[in-house]
């Protein structure tokens, strides 16, 4: 099972089956009220209505965790309460009942055992559910013969439980292949989705990268194809063009609009800049990328000579950025980690 929650909520049987729904804690809650009133309208013979209704809340407790507790198949933990639920609730009823038994509805955790174990089975532990009804009918066995009836007659009154278990276990085993199917089906298609918005982004960033070189390059290209001789403005301006193109292969991650503007300005005014991305913004929240545009086109604006080397590092390092500013009058280095917070050491 994958550990990306929401990849297991999506393949969870409880979303599948509306186990996860209000409607199926009112059913829990339904559960825990009938059985209740069973307790208290059918208590001749009991020695204890209160000992029973701890029985009651016990296998309410279950039946709401069948259906709060997530994963899928159930957790053995999980599942392994939840099925000892049903012998223990089966015992603890049957030493508070009269011999013979008053009132047939006084047997109420049969049914209550047969339903909890055919969840259990529903949520992947169809072991766990036959042990745990094995184990209800040797609480019956027991039952039956420590108290003059033989045997037999807590193995009669309880072995057809299995009856409606082995309907659930077949429902279960049917439904969890049908429910893979439709699991697999899903995530085929979030890949088909991802895979398709995946590619428009990237013809649309083509697009867009295409529209911005023909802004920038047109116009001097239209002069060269011209035949025309350049004067010094337009060849600075094909220097100028040629850098702004090299910043956008090597350093995509810092290629803002911000940035970009500053580092032309730079370059115009004589300031050697190198621009470079290593991958460390890919991983970093936008607030940080933000304070790294920031960052350069500030180093940038306020370089007039010398050298400007910003560099995006690698993911995973202290530092998200390093960038050094060198002039004939000092070196200053400024870097922001992976928070977005700046240091500045100056040499």
């Amino acid at each position: 099972m994958t550990d990306d929650p929401a990849v297991d909520a999506d393949r969870d049987v409880r979303a599948f089956l509306g186990m996860n729904t209000a409607s199926a804690y009112g059913v829990a809650a339904t559960f825990f009220g009938t059985y209740s009133l069973m307790n208290f309208t059918a208590s001749e013979g009991v020695q204890s209505v209160w000992v029973v209704q701890a029985a009651v809340l016990l296998v309410a407790f279950a039946a709401f965790a069948l259906a709060a507790v997530p994963g899928d198949p159930l957790g053995v933990g999980w599942a392994t309460a939840i099925s000892a639920s049903a012998p223990i609730a089966t015992a603890v009823v049957l030493s508070q009942l009269s011999v013979p038994v008053a009132n047939g509805l006084q047997t109420w955790p049969l049914s209550a055992a047969v339903a909890l174990c055919g969840f259990v089975s529903v949520r992947g532990r169809t072991v766990l559910g036959w042990v745990a009804m094995a184990a209800v009918v040797a609480v019956c066995t027991v039952w039956s013969a420590a108290t003059g009836q033989g045997p037999m007659a807590g193995v009669a009154m309880s072995v057809i439980s299995f009856a409606p278990l082995v309907m659930a276990t077949f429902f279960a085993l049917t439904f969890r292949s049908t429910a893979a199917a439709v699991f697999e089906l899903r995530a085929q298609s979030r890949r088909r989705a991802a895979e398709d918005a995946a590619t428009s982004a990237g013809l649309d960033e083509r697009d867009r990268q295409l529209e911005q070189l023909d802004h920038l390059a047109r116009p001097l290209l239209e002069k060269i194809a011209s035949g025309s001789d350049l004067d010094a403005a337009e060849r600075q301006a094909c220097g100028l063009l040629e850098a702004a193109l090299r910043d956008r292969l090597r350093a995509p991650g810092l290629m803002t609009d911000e940035v970009a503007a500053q580092a032309r300005a730079a370059r115009a005014r004589g300031v050697q800049v190198v621009l470079l991305d290593d991958g460390g913004l890919a991983v970093v929240h936008p607030t940080v990328s933000t304070r790294v545009s920031t960052a350069v086109s500030d180093a940038l604006r306020g370089s007039t000579s010398g050298v400007v080397t910003a560099r995006i590092l690698p993911p995973g390092r202290a530092r998200i950025v390093s960038i050094l500013v060198s002039d004939s009058s000092a070196d200053v280095r400024i870097e922001l980690d992976a928070d977005g917070r700046q240091s500045v050491v100056a040499s």
